[in-house]
C-alpha cells in the first residue's frame, strides 16, 4: 500500500553564491543543526501533453537516489495553504506509475495518457534542525538543480526547502524568514513547473485570457463552466483517499457546478444540459453519503465524547462510512463517472451550447436577480411551523444565489462586481445558519435510525434518547435563529438585492 502523509514545506529560491545563514537561536527555536550525507537525485516528472495535472496543482514524480529503489510520489494541493500538500508515495522500479497511484489519477486524467514532461538532476545537501531536547523541528535541504532536455542541460537553479517535522506552521515560517532575510525569495512553485517554463520557452505559467464585461456572454459561460469542471475533477484524488476535507471540496465543486448550470439555464440549450445536470446529481448523492456521515460523526464526538455506552452507535457509523467510501471509490472508477466528465468536456466544445446573445453586462445580471427573487419568495413564506424540507429548500436557494452572484461578479465592472460579492457574502451567512439547522435535523434522524437497530440495549437507548432530545432542541433553536436572521436581512436597508 502507498504511504500517505501531509507535507508542510516552505521553498525559497536563492542565488548560486548564497551563503546559508546561522539558524541557531531563540527566534527560530533551533538549538543545533546536524548535517546528513549529501544525495544525488534524478527525478522524472509526468503529466499529460496539455499539462492537465500541473494546471490543477498536482505533480507526479519518479525519483532515484534517495532509496534502494525508485520512489513514485503524487503531490496534491491543499486549498488555501500553498505550503501544505497531501503526499502519496510508493516504491516501484517500473517506468509507469504503480497501480496504487495510477488509480488515484484516473479520475483526473479521464482519457489522457501520462508522459514524461521534465527531467531534473539534483545535488542535495541535507540538515536536521533540532530543538534543545534533540527533537527534529524540520529538515532543511539545499538543492542545486539542473534542468535536462534530453542530454542537454538547459538551465539550473538553486532552491532551499524547509520541511516541517515537529515544527508548527508558525515555527517553520520563522526558520524560513531567516533565510529570506539573507537573500532567499519565497517561491512555492514546484521544480517541475520551473523546469517546464525553461523547456517550453515560457516566461510564466500559461493562463487563459480574461473575459471582459463587454465580451459576449457565451465566453463567460464557457469560462465559468470550464473552471468549475476542472476544480471538481481535481478534487477526485483527495476524495479517493477518503480525506474528510477532500470529499467536502469535491462535493462543493459538484454542487457549485450544478447550481451555476441551473442558474445559467436561460442562456443554455436545455436539451443538451439536462442529462449532464442529472448525472451531476448522481455524483452528488454518492459524495453526499460520505460527507453527511463525516459531519455527523464529527458533531457526535463533539457532543458525546467517548462514552463507552455509545460504542454500538459509533461502530454503526464507522461501518456505514466504510460502505459509503467504497461506493464512492467504485463510482469514481466507473465508466459512468468518466462519461460524466467526457460529457462536460463535450458541452464546453459545443458551439451551440449557449443560445443567448449579447455582452456579459447585459445578459448575466438578470441571472442573479432571478436567483435572488426565487430565494426571497421561498424564504418569505417560511413560518415557525413550516416543514423542515422548506428550510432545507431555502438553504439550497441561498447557495444558488451565492454561487450565481460569485460567478457573474467575474464578468462585471468593478463597482457592480463588489456589490455582487457583498451580496454573495450575505448569502453565505444565510446558507450557514440554514445549513446548521439541516445538520441538526440530520443528526437527530440518523441517531433515531441507528438506535432502532438496537432495541434491547437499554443503556444505549437511554443515551441516544438524550442525544435525540438535544439534537431536536438544537434544530428548533436554529429554526428560530434562521427565521430571525432572514427577517433581519430583509429589513436591513443596507442589503443590496441584485437588480436589472
Amino acid at each position: 500500500m502507498p504511504a500517505q502523509d501531509k507535507e508542510r514545506e516552505i521553498k525559497l529560491i536563492v542565488p548560486e553564491d548564497f551563503d546559508m545563514p546561522d539558524l541557531n537561536g531563540g527566534a527560530t527555536g533551533v538549538a543545533s543543526v546536524v548535517e546528513a550525507e549529501p544525495l544525488d537525485l534524478t527525478a522524472s516528472y509526468f503529466d499529460t501533453s496539455d499539462l492537465r495535472l500541473m494546471s490543477s496543482g498536482i505533480t507526479v514524480r519518479r525519483r532515484t537516489g534517495e532509496a534502494p529503489e525508485p520512489v513514485w510520489t503524487l503531490k496534491l494541493p491543499v486549498d488555501g495553504d500553498p505550503t501544505l500538500r497531501t503526499e502519496v508515495t510508493q516504491a516501484s522500479d517500473g517506468h509507469e506509475p504503480p497501480p496504487e497511484i495510477a488509480s488515484l489519477l484516473k479520475a483526473v486524467l479521464i482519457d489522457a495518457d501520462l508522459v514524461p514532461v521534465a527531467e531534473l538532476k539534483t545535488r542535495r545537501r541535507v540538515w536536521r534542525l533540532l530543538d534543545a531536547e534533540g527533537g527534529e523541528l524540520a529538515e532543511l535541504v539545499d538543492d542545486r538543480v539542473s534542468i535536462l532536455d534530453g542530454n542537454e542541460i538547459k538551465d539550473s537553479f538553486r532552491e532551499i526547502e524547509v520541511e516541517a517535522r515537529n515544527a508548527e506552521a508558525a515555527g517553520l515560517k520563522r526558520i524560513a524568514r531567516v533565510i529570506e532575510k539573507s537573500g532567499g525569495k519565497p517561491e512555492q512553485r514546484s521544480k517541475a513547473s520551473r523546469a517546464l517554463d525553461v523547456i517550453r520557452n515560457r516566461t510564466a505559467p500559461t493562463a487563459a485570457p480574461a473575459v471582459s464585461p463587454g465580451d459576449p456572454a457565451a465566453a463567460a459561460v464557457r469560462d465559468t463552466l470550464s473552471r468549475l469542471l476542472r476544480a471538481m475533477v481535481a478534487r477526485a484524488p483527495h476524495a479517493l483517499l477518503a480525506e474528510v476535507e477532500g470529499v467536502h471540496r469535491m462535493r462543493v465543486g459538484q454542487r457549485r457546478l450544478r447550481s451555476v448550470l441551473r442558474a445559467f439555464g436561460p442562456l443554455l440549450d436545455k436539451d443538451k444540459v439536462t442529462p449532464f445536470v442529472d448525472e451531476l446529481r448522481w455524483l452528488g448523492t454518492v459524495l453526499g453519503e460520505v460527507r453527511d456521515l463525516d459531519v455527523f460523526e464529527i458533531n457526535l464526538r463533539d457532543s458525546a465524547g467517548d462514552d463507552p455506552t455509545l460504542t454500538p452507535l459509533f461502530s454503526t457509523v464507522a461501518a456505514r462510512k466504510e460502505a459509503a467510501r467504497a461506493r464512492l471509490a467504485e463510482a469514481l472508477a466507473s465508466d459512468r463517472y468518466l462519461d460524466l466528465i467526457r460529457t462536460g468536456q463535450k458541452l464546453l466544445d459545443d458551439e451551440a451550447l449557449v443560445v443567448a446573445q449579447g455582452p456579459c453586462t447585459e445578459t448575466l445580471p438578470p441571472l442573479t436577480t432571478s436567483a435572488a427573487d426565487k430565494l426571497r419568495k421561498t424564504a418569505g413564506a417560511l413560518t415557525p411551523a413550516s416543514p423542515e424540507a422548506d428550510y432545507h429548500e431555502v438553504r439550497k436557494l441561498a447557495k444558488r444565489a451565492r454561487y450565481t452572484a460569485e460567478a457573474v461578479s467575474e464578468y462585471e465592472k468593478r463597482k457592480e462586481s463588489r456589490a455582487l460579492l457583498e451580496f454573495a457574502g450575505r448569502m453565505t451567512a444565510v446558507q450557514n445558519v440554514f445549513g446548521a439547522h439541516q445538520d441538526a435535523t440530520l443528526a437527530r434522524d440518523t441517531i433515531i435510525a441507528i438506535a432502532s437497530e438496537h432495541p434491547t440495549n437499554g443503556a444505549l437507548n437511554l443515551q441516544t434518547g438524550r442525544l435525540i432530545e438535544r439534537a431536536d432542541k438544537q434544530a428548533s433553536a436554529l429554526r428560530e435563529l434562521a427565521l430571525r436572521k432572514w427577517n433581519k436581512l430583509e429589513k436591513d436597508k443596507s442589503t443590496k438585492w441584485p437588480r436589472r
